[in-house]
């Protein structure tokens, strides 16, 4: 297994672009989550429509000077997309009779804060407790870069089918298990250390991280694990690397989203919510979430367990369908 990561950090330094977009990427992620939590916890942004020429209420004058929001007051309602896009949490309409209705694609408690402002402005206090921390938010903005250097880092592995190299290897005296188990131990390094490094880096410069190192380097070791095994069993499939990487990062972009890596647009008890719970990424945030506010409960273990035991069945499939693979060429 040692020859597998030597020749997996040789050529990787032959490759250093690879090397460079992924630390740039974890880097990006964890300045960009540490810089923009602060505001994502204390603040929504919210746009007020008003009728031209309408007088304000004086709970609306309230309403838009309220430290807990960021309010935007404008005369037409801006599209949808950009709540998607997250520039707006929720639009606030005010009628000529002085009624109000609230849109958003998020859930429900930011209507049901949005409406006790409203109603009381001046002693309204948020329930914080429904809010992300600053160390989920580093996580879930981490998340989606750590499962594309998986598929990057897996182009070492698909060259050597595309290359037909895995056909030396596996006539090698290197066990076929070992071979693809050197692979997968060299890519979550590689995920895994680097990201760790800028984490440290943070704690040692006095920033506020959420969980301590230790929880850290558990949770990333656990989102490396599941890069490594997701890649390896998307590259068993196909002999073109670039196929590979393409559907690999699109997929990875896709379900990060819709699992509520950045925030959660998914109302709780719908559908929709049921069913993004297939993706590892739902369950692993909801467990992150729910460990750094001390209410972990079986239930939310077992999503942990979800993502560790569908990690392994990557990792199998993986190996089955390449072994399978090469005894038929051969």
């Amino acid at each position: 297994m040692l020859v597998i990561l030597k020749n997996d950090w040789k050529r990787l330094m032959e490759e250093k672009l690879y090397l460079f977009v992924s630390m740039g990427l974890t880097i990006c992620a964890v300045v960009a989550a540490i810089v923009l939590t602060s505001s994502i916890e204390t603040k929504g942004n919210i746009a007020l429509i008003l009728p031209q020429n309408q007088e304000i209420s004086d709970s609306v004058t309230q309403f838009t000077k309220s430290q807990y929001f960021n309010v935007s007051i404008l005369e037409m309602a801006p599209s949808k997309s950009e709540l998607v896009q997250n520039r707006y949490d929720a639009i606030v309409t005010i009628d000529g009779n002085g009624a109000y209705s609230i849109e958003t694609i998020k859930s429900d408690q930011i209507k049901t804060m949005i409406y006790a402002t409203l109603e009381n402005p001046n002693t309204f206090v948020p329930n914080m407790q429904s809010s992300r921390k600053i160390g989920t938010n580093i996580i879930g903005y981490m998340m989606m870069f750590l499962l594309i250097q998986g598929v990057l880092y897996a182009k070492l592995f698909a060259d050597d089918k595309e290359k037909h190299l895995i056909e030396r290897v596996i006539m090698s005296p290197i066990a076929f298990r070992k071979y693809l188990f050197g692979h997968a131990v060299f890519m979550i390094a590689m995920i895994a250390i680097p990201t760790f490094c800028v984490m440290t880096v943070a704690q040692i410069l006095g920033v506020s991280i959420g969980f301590s190192l230790l929880t850290y380097g558990l949770l990333i070791g656990v989102l490396a694990i599941l890069a490594t095994s997701f890649a390896l069993f998307l590259n068993s499939f196909f002999c073109v690397a670039d196929t590979a990487n393409m559907l690999g990062s699109s997929s990875v972009l896709l379900s990060t989203i819709l699992a509520g890596s950045f925030y959660s647009f998914a109302k709780e008890e719908s559908l929709f919510d049921k069913l993004i719970h297939i993706l590892p990424q739902k369950d692993f945030i909801d467990f992150t979430n729910a460990l750094e506010k001390g209410n972990l409960t079986s239930t939310i273990k077992l999503e942990l367990l979800y993502v560790i035991g569908l990690s392994v069945v990557f990792f199998a499939i993986a190996v089955i369908k390449t072994r399978r693979d090469y005894i038929y060429h051969q």
